[in-house]
């Protein structure tokens, strides 16, 4: 936990952690090697997206370390609030 309290406190992010309140997804993918390093993540922390592809390369991490349920489940919840056609057909390829 103390790695993710420096990361999110790091002065050399565009982010503060008012700001953000939550981990990088560069830095999430700096720190996730095994399947129980994600469920860490996802279990204590929000994780924040700075670009649509890294929003993909997200979901993508989720399928490849078997939580497809809520890779699904996290795409729902954020269909609710946006609709880019684009993150759609990036999703929908991902779970092909």
């Amino acid at each position: 936990m103390k790695l993710m309290e420096k990361l999110v406190t790091d002065s050399s992010s565009p982010f503060n952690s008012e700001e953000i309140n939550g981990i990088l997804f560069s830095d999430v993918k700096q720190i996730v090697k095994t399947k129980e390093d994600l469920e860490n993540i996802l279990l204590s922390t929000k994780v924040v997206f700075e670009t649509k592809e890294d929003l993909l390369e997200f979901f993508e991490m989720l399928l490849n370390y078997g939580y497809k349920d809520s890779a699904i489940s996290y795409f729902e919840d954020m269909l609710s609030k946006i609709s880019d056609y684009e993150l759609i057909e990036g999703f929908n390829t991902l779970l092909q």
